[in-house]
């Protein structure tokens, strides 16, 4: 099969792309060759369905690929069930480190979370290497990938709602926090939920401007040598109180298993 010929089969058929990961499932699928995305929280007893229906209600037929990256095997084998269930024969790719074509130099590659490589992949294909990769979910990763285009390994802090909860597990006194869009940053605080949100959001921006520049430090390269691409959902509370240079990159698992698809189709 030519290229044009992969890139024509890849256009007519019907794909879902989907990132399990630790709080919640994207699920998107391409109209155009754009994405359409949605986030289903597992709070939602309904999940798997709402995931498998998504995709099914824009192409309003049933989905002929199905592409999932899963930091979580249970709920990979949950939704992979409801498909099949509900679907006569689909094509389910679970992605694998071995399919995605990047380098790594890592001690276990088959231990690294399939969300930081792929992110690591189209934060690569899409700004150049080498580069810093920063990814805001249940926990935060800050990547390195070379200036070979190797993705070298990286560093893990806990995310926003897993520092709010060991705050309130902890302590008598330290309420819990539900983190929503319209947080409040001050300096110094003036109450307990002010104090909690505004320390852990401006401790996050201050722990990745300083490792963002310690990675620069080590690599011995100039500043403007090197990108920091931020992704995740939480990453639009963080962006404002950052003072590295950076560019956000939304969804960007979902465009990594999109691209994956149009490259092997």
């Amino acid at each position: 099969m030519t290229k044009e010929d992969a890139s024509i089969a890849f256009a007519s058929s019907t794909f879902a792309f989907v990132d399990i990961g630790n709080t919640s499932a994207k699920v998107a699928t391409h109209v155009d060759s754009k994405l359409q995305v949605e986030a289903i929280d597992y709070s939602k007893e309904d999940w798997p369905h709402q995931v498998a229906q998504f995709p099914k209600s824009i192409h309003e037929k049933d989905i002929d690929h199905w592409v999932i990256a899963s930091v979580n095997q249970v709920r990979f084998e949950t939704l992979e069930h409801l498909i099949r269930l509900q679907q006569n024969k689909p094509v389910i790719q679970k992605v694998r480190y071995q399919d995605i074509p990047m380098v790594t130099s890592v001690d276990q590659p088959q231990s690294l979370g399939i969300d930081r490589l792929l992110s690591g992949f189209m934060a690569t294909k899409r700004f150049g290497a080498p580069l810093v990769v920063i990814s805001f979910g249940t926990a935060v990763t800050i990547d390195w990938v070379d200036t070979e285009g190797v993705f070298a390994g990286g560093l893990i802090l806990p995310g926003m709602q897993l520092q709010s909860d060991s705050l309130s597990v902890r302590t008598e006194a330290l309420p819990e926090i539900q983190w929503g869009s319209d947080v409040t940053i001050s300096l110094p605080a003036k109450n307990t939920q002010s104090a909690i949100q505004s320390g852990i959001i401006l401790g996050l921006a201050s722990a990745i401007d300083g490792l963002v520049g310690r990675y620069t430090e080590a690599s011995r390269l100039p500043k403007n040598r090197i990108h920091t691409v931020i992704t995740g959902g939480n990453a639009e509370l963080i962006t404002q109180h950052l003072h590295c240079k950076h560019h956000v990159a939304t969804n960007l698992v979902c465009h990594a298993l999109m691209e994956l698809s149009a490259i092997n189709t």
